[in-house]
C-alpha cells in the first residue's frame, strides 16, 4: 500500500503530519531532462526510507571521533524522539547538541545518519510501523535542511548536480531517488538518463555543477562509466566537481568507487544526500 493508503488509515496525529508536511515532500520541478514527474515518485522514495540500511556513507568520509560525538544511548532516544507526536522535542534535542558543540558534519553522519538506520531496525524488530518510519523520516529530513541552511549564507554558491547513469543502464529508478532526497532538501539536480558520454560531459561543460552523481547498476558498465566520469571530470566547468557513485554494481564494494573514477559511495538516497552536503561544504570552505 502507498503513502497515500497508509495515511487514510493511520491515526489522527499521523494524518495531521502527513497532511500538514506532504508539501515539503513533493518534488519541486526539476530540469526536463528527467521528463514528467509522476505522482508514484513520492510514494517510491517513501518506499525507499525503510530500507535496512538508511543513510551508509563510504568509509573514506566518517568524520573523526570528538568528544561531543553521539553514542548508541544517543541515538537510541533522538530515534525515539523523532517519532513521537509531537516533534519539539526531537527538534529541541537536536539544537541542544548543535548548542554543544557539534559541528555540520557531525550532525549529518554521526547523529542524523546512524538514527535514519535506527528507525529501519525499529521497522524490521516490528517495533513502530510503516507510518512511524514515515514520520521520523520525514522530520530527520527537515532537520537536515536546518544544517544545510545554516551552511548557506546569501552569497553560497547553488547546490547543483548533475546526475547521470552509465551509458547502455537500464535501471533507473536509484536516479530518481537519489534526486528527490537532493530536490527536496534545495538542491538543483538535473538528470541525464540514457544519453551519450559526450552529451554528459557536454552538460557539465555548459553549467557548473558542484556534484556529479553516476548510477552503475551491472557490473558490464563500470569501465564505460569509469570513461565517462574521465571525459565530465575534463570538461568540467568547475574544476573541482565531485563525483559520487552508488548502483547494484556497486553494493558493498566501496573499492569500485575509486577504480572507476569516484570520490565516494552512496547505497541509498539519504546517503547521498549527506554525501553531496560534504562535498558541497568541502568546494566551499576550499574555495
Amino acid at each position: 500500500m502507498g503513502l497515500v493508503g497508509i495515511a487514510s488509515e493511520c491515526s489522527d496525529r499521523q494524518t495531521s503530519f502527513l497532511a500538514q508536511n506532504g508539501p515539503h515532500l513533493r518534488l519541486p520541478g526539476q530540469s526536463p531532462l528527467v521528463g514528467d514527474g509522476d505522482n508514484g515518485l513520492l510514494e517510491r522514495v517513501v518506499d525507499e526510507h525503510v530500507g535496512p540500511r538508511l543513510s551508509s556513507l563510504h568509509s573514506h568520509w566518517r568524520v573523526p571521533a570528538f568528544s561531543c560525538e553521539p553514542d548508541a544511548d544517543v541515538i537510541e532516544n533522538f530515534a525515539r524522539l523523532v517519532i513521537l507526536p509531537n516533534g519539539a522535542q526531537a527538534a529541541n534535542f537536536f539544537f541542544r547538541k548543535r548548542d554543544d558543540g557539534m559541528g555540520m558534519a557531525l550532525l549529518l553522519e554521526k547523529l542524523l545518519a546512524p538514527t535514519a538506520r535506527r528507525l529501519g531496525d525499529f521497522w524490521f524488530e516490528d517495533q513502530i510501523d510503516f507510518v512511524d518510519v514515515t514520520l521520523g523520516v520525514t522530520r530527520l529530513r527537515a532537520l537536515l535542511g536546518t544544517c544545510v541552511r545554516c551552511g548557506s549564507g546569501p552569497d553560497a554558491p547553488r547546490r547543483s548536480a548533475l546526475l547521470i547513469s552509465a551509458p547502455k543502464e537500464r535501471h533507473f529508478f536509484g536516479v530518481d531517488v537519489v534526486s528527490a532526497f537532493l530536490v527536496s532538501s534545495g538542491w538543483d539536480t538535473v538528470v541525464s538518463l540514457g544519453r551519450s558520454a559526450s552529451d554528459n560531459a557536454r552538460a557539465a561543460q555548459l553549467r557548473s555543477f558542484c556534484v556529479l552523481g553516476v548510477t552503475v547498476s551491472e557490473e558490464a558498465h563500470l569501465e564505460d562509466a569509469a570513461r565517462m566520469i574521465e571525459m565530465v571530470r575534463k570538461r568540467s566547468a568547475n574544476p573541482s566537481i565531485s563525483v559520487m557513485v552508488g548502483g547494484q554494481a556497486l553494493r558493498g564494494r566501496p573499492d569500485l568507487a575509486a577504480r572507476i573514477g569516484g570520490d565516494a559511495m552512496a547505497e541509498d538516497g539519504p546517503g547521498a544526500l549527506l554525501l553531496a552536503n560534504r562535498f558541497y561544504f568541502d568546494q566551499l570552505t576550499a574555495g
